[in-house]
């Protein structure tokens, strides 16, 4: 796992934190390569457009992008392993039962060993199916025309067994699959090439979008509404931001001419007596809400306990130990205490309120000013990297108190809930989030990830899907034509970004592939984004009208029937 340090001429005090990332649906039929980031903090930096605005060296033309039509036209066929070409040393042999045909391939040690050609007709997307059996557990890639898909997992029982990959974009004619050994050690036997129609089905409209929470004030409910009726149609950028800093949005700036719709941060400092940095982060999300920019948190958790460390295998606070029959979400915190006094709760269960509700303070100072929040806590639960991801169960628990304790106890009625533990077995329910979102860190890979927008919709189709975090910006053209127009993206900050010296680093996004995506029609900057005050406004109008209209109606209603009444009693 990969660490990355952040810019020495911006930063002062460096605080570091890896393994971020995530393996994709763990436990479902998709899995993605896991990531590592660095979280930095400064004390002394502040937000300020105006250095930025010097450093822009100029403003480009939108690009218009339309989507390529890929229309779906059915097909579907096998073909036997061994009929394909088998050159090296891969054999053909039929000593393991349960093939098909005359027998499979085996001993591939290398990709020209063996691969399989299948005429296609039309050029659309296809979903491919390998038919494999290995001894032990063992990796392999698979390629398609010589590019490499990803790699993919086999059991080691012994048995033939299917592995998909699905929504594969192939161009009409001959296509050739062939297998890029990592471990080695598989069996061929067969393959099917099948016409996919889920992108050409794929539907992201929601009906009657609603927040989960129904005390949620005006800016809330505004912000939502337009996070919903711009999903489907266009994208909201992101950019995480260095702790106590604005080093990443002011790079967007300077590389495109323009700003990110939502500048994200981390609240990691605010149980970590770094009060200085935590309120500099303050002071920075409403200065970027000032200038009509969306705020965006997430919190590394560091566990309650003395170690305040956030890896699993670093701490050992146990959230199992936290859990609690007691009905704790709207009791202060002297109460919670005398109920640990009693032995009715845990000094873990204490320790975990006392978190909240010190980061909850934190979040009233913007709530206060009237400022939205897409507030993403205990991220990427399900692979277990994290103190909150030990136990499905507990982190359900966990979940579920910070929700109730923050809406209802702590009145904060400005958050909207982003989950993203992304396994289907940990979801928390509608009723307890209001955007569903993944983290992608795929080597570079530019595709929309139409996959993991497709799982997140299996999980929930009444909630906008975003990527919250991601090592590279997929390709805008690719985002079109696979119809994945997410809620929002936002790109991974630090190295990610930026070099040690604070320039551009363009392993992952280059200056130009950073351009397009931020100048063109199909994706939303901080400049294009709605008066959020007034909209929250129209909206109270609204409400307060139908509820009138409603009261009237019921009084009429009410007015009626005792003239009915009068008139029968006559």
């Amino acid at each position: 796992m990969r660490h990355y340090r952040i810019m020495a001429a911006t930063v002062a005090a460096i605080c570091t934190l890896s393994g971020c990332g995530v393996q994709i649906g763990r436990n479902e039929s998709m899995t993605a390569p896991e990531k590592t980031s660095v979280v930095t903090t400064t004390k002394e930096q502040t937000n300020d457009d105006s250095k930025a605005d010097k450093q822009a060296l100029k403003s480009y033309e939108e690009t218009k992008i339309v989507a390529n039509a890929i229309p779906y036209v059915k097909f579907s066929k096998s073909v036997e392993a061994e009929a394909g070409s088998v050159s090296g040393k891969a054999k053909v042999k039929s000593d393991r039962k349960g093939y098909k045909g005359k027998g499979y391939v085996t001993n591939i040690s290398a990709e020209e060993d063996w691969s399989r050609e299948i005429e296609l007709t039309d050029s659309q997307y296809y979903n491919l199916t390998i038919t494999v059996a290995s001894d032990v557990p063992c990796v392999n890639g698979i390629a398609v025309n010589g590019k490499k898909l990803q790699d993919f997992s086999a059991s080691g029982s012994g048995k033939f067994e299917k592995v998909t990959f699905k929504n594969i974009y192939i161009e009409k004619g001959k296509t050739a699959i062939s297998v890029i050994p990592v471990d080695g050690g598989l069996d061929v036997d067969c393959l099917t090439l099948t016409a996919s129609e889920d992108i050409s089905k794929l539907d992201l409209t929601i009906s009657k979008p609603a927040l989960s929470n129904k005390d949620s004030d005006y800016n809330a409910k505004a912000l939502y509404q337009y996070l919903c009726e711009s999903y489907g149609k266009q994208v909201l950028l992101g950019q995480h931001d260095t702790i106590g800093t604005s080093a990443e949005t002011d790079m967007i700036y300077k590389t495109t001419g323009k700003y990110p719709a939502i500048r994200f941060g981390d609240l990691m400092l605010a149980t970590e007596k770094d009060s200085i940095t935590t309120d500099t982060e303050m002071n920075i999300a409403m200065d970027w809400a000032s200038k009509d920019g969306i705020v965006g948190y997430m919190w590394h958790w560091a566990a309650p306990d003395d170690k305040r460390e956030y890896y699993a295998d670093q701490t050992d606070f146990d959230i199992k130990k936290a859990v609690t029959k007691e009905n704790i979400a709207e009791l202060s915190l002297e109460d919670i205490k005398k109920l640990q006094k009693d032995g009715k709760v845990s000094k873990e269960c204490v320790a975990v309120v006392q978190d909240i509700d010190t980061v909850s303070e934190k979040l009233s100072t913007l709530r206060d000013e009237g400022i939205a929040v897409l507030w993403r806590p205990l991220h990427e639960a399900s692979n277990g990297d994290f103190w909150w991801g030990n136990d499905k169960e507990a982190y359900k628990w966990l979940w579920k108190l910070m929700y109730e304790r923050q809406t209802k106890y702590h009145k904060l009625n400005n958050l909207i809930w982003v989950w993203s533990a992304q396994n289907a077995d940990w979801y928390v329910g509608d009723e307890y989030c209001d955007v569903l979102s993944c983290d992608v860190y795929d080597d570079g890979n530019k595709d929309a990830q139409v996959n993991i927008m497709l799982f997140l919709q299996s999980i929930s189709k009444n909630k906008p899907i975003a990527m919250s975090e991601c090592g590279s910006f997929p390709d805008i053209q690719s985002i079109a034509d696979e119809k994945a127009m997410w809620a929002f993206i936002g790109q991974w900050g630090g190295n990610y970004l930026m070099t040690d010296d604070g320039k551009l680093a363009e392993e992952n996004n280059t200056a130009a592939e950073l351009i397009k995506t931020y100048n063109n029609n199909l994706t939303l900057t901080r400049d294009k984004l709605p008066d959020f005050t007034h909209l929250a406004s129209s909206i109270k109008d609204t409400e307060e009208k139908s509820a009138d209209s409603k009261k009237n109606d019921s009084s009429k209603a009410d007015s009626k029937t005792k003239k009915e009444n009068t008139s029968k009693a006559e």
